[in-house]
C-alpha cells in the first residue's frame, strides 16, 4: 500500500513537471507582438469553422485540435461583448493551446457580437458544450469554460445550470462581474467602492454602451428610461443606486439571472479568476466580490495583474512590476493547464 502511494505521488508530481513545461512553452503566445514562438517544434494543430443555434441566433465558431490522436481535455473560449479588435491574439492563443494537446473551441455568438448581455447567451454556452460532447477526441471529463470580460460571468452562470454544473470541470473568469446591479451602478456614478471607500472611476466607452444596451434589452417596453440615460451620462453614486433600485421587477429578475453572485451556491466547477487592477472595463471590484461570496473552496485562485490591459498583457509597466506579474501568470495558467493535460 505504501509503495503504491508513494508511485501515485511520482506520477502527480511528474505531471505537475510536464505541465508546468507546456505552461512556460505556452506563456508567449499570450503577449501581443511576442517573437518567439516555442511550440514552432510542436505538430501543428487543425482549425475547423462550423456554425450552431441557439435561443440568441446563431454561433460561428472556430475549432482547434491537437493531431497527435487520442482524447483530450477541452475548453471554450468565449471573448466576451463586441467585435474584438484583437481576434488575432485569440486565434494564435487558441492555435497554441491545441499544440499543447487541448481541443479548443472559440465561439462568437450573435448576441455577445452585437454586445447584449443576456440570460440567453447560457444557452449558447449549452449548445457549445453539446457540440463538444459529440467530438470523439474529447475527454468529456475534462472539459473547462474560459471566459473573458462580460463572457467570465456568463460562464459562471452556466456552471450553474442543472442540466451543465456536472459537464463543466471548471471555469476561468478574466475580467469580469459579480453582479449586473452593482456593475450597473458603477458605471453610472463613473465609481466604484474599495473597502468601503469611494473612488472615482472612468469606464470606457465601450462599456458604456454594452451596459446600456444589456439595460434597455432588461427592461419591458415603454419603461423609464431614466437609468438608461444616467449610465450614458453619468450620475452620483446615490441616484446610481436608486435608479438600479426602483427598476421593475421584471428588469431586476432579468440582471439576477445573469448575475454570477446569485448562482455561486449551485455551482461544482472549480473557479479560477483573474483581473485587471487598473481595469477600465470592469472594475477589479467585480472578481473581490466572488471571491467573498464564494463558499469556502469554490475558489481555487485569485490573481490580480498589472501588466495587463483589461484581458491583453500589454500595458508598460516598469520591470520590478512585470516579473512578479509573470510569475504570477505562470503558476494561475498551470493550474488551469492542469485540469487540462
Amino acid at each position: 500500500m505504501e509503495r503504491g502511494f508513494v508511485l501515485a505521488l511520482g506520477i502527480y508530481a511528474w505531471h505537475g513537471f510536464v505541465v508546468a513545461i507546456q505552461t512556460l512553452l505556452l506563456l508567449p503566445a499570450m503577449f501581443p507582438g511576442s517573437p518567439v514562438d516555442l511550440l514552432a517544434t510542436h505538430p501543428a494543430s487543425t482549425h475547423e469553422n462550423t456554425t450552431l443555434t441557439y435561443a440568441g441566433g446563431d454561433i460561428h465558431v472556430d475549432l482547434f485540435r491537437p493531431t497527435t490522436g487520442g482524447r483530450h481535455g477541452a475548453l471554450v473560449l468565449l471573448l466576451g461583448a463586441g467585435d474584438l479588435p484583437r481576434i488575432d491574439l485569440a486565434y494564435r492563443f487558441a492555435d497554441a493551446l491545441a499544440r499543447s494537446g487541448v481541443v479548443v473551441m472559440l465561439p462568437q455568438s450573435d448576441g455577445l457580437l452585437s454586445e447584449r448581455i443576456t440570460y440567453a447567451e447560457v444557452d449558447g454556452i449549452r449548445s457549445e458544450l453539446r457540440a463538444l460532447d459529440g467530438e470523439s477526441d474529447v475527454d468529456t471529463s475534462r472539459v473547462g469554460l474560459v471566459g473573458l470580460s462580460a463572457a467570465g460571468g456568463l460562464c459562471i452562470v452556466a456552471a450553474a445550470e442543472p442540466d451543465l454544473r456536472d459537464r463543466i470541470a471548471f471555469v476561468n473568469s478574466f475580467g469580469s462581474y459579480s453582479d449586473a446591479r452593482s456593475l450597473i451602478v458603477d458605471v453610472a456614478s463613473r465609481s466604484i467602492l474599495v473597502d468601503n471607500q469611494m473612488r472615482e472611476w472612468a469606464p470606457e466607452d465601450r462599456t458604456i454602451e454594452v451596459v446600456a444596451a444589456s439595460l434597455v434589452a432588461a427592461l419591458p417596453v415603454g419603461a423609464d428610461g431614466l437609468l438608461v440615460q444616467q449610465v450614458l451620462q453619468g450620475a452620483n453614486r446615490d441616484e446610481a443606486e436608486q435608479g438600479v433600485a426602483a427598476l421593475p421587477a421584471q428588469t431586476q429578475e432579468k440582471l439576477q439571472q445573469i448575475s454570477p453572485s446569485a448562482h455561486l451556491q449551485d455551482i461544482t466547477a472549480r473557479l479560477y479568476l483573474m483581473h485587471d487592477l487598473d481595469d477600465t472595463y470592469i472594475p477589479f471590484t467585480e472578481s473581490r466580490a466572488i471571491v467573498s461570496a464564494a463558499s469556502h473552496g469554490l475558489v481555487e485562485r485569485y490573481t490580480e495583474f498589472s501588466i495587463f490591459a483589461h484581458v491583453i498583457p500589454e500595458r508598460s509597466v516598469p520591470w520590478r512590476t512585470f516579473l512578479p506579474d509573470l510569475w504570477r501568470l505562470f503558476w494561475h495558467v498551470h493550474a488551469v493547464m492542469l485540469e487540462v493535460v
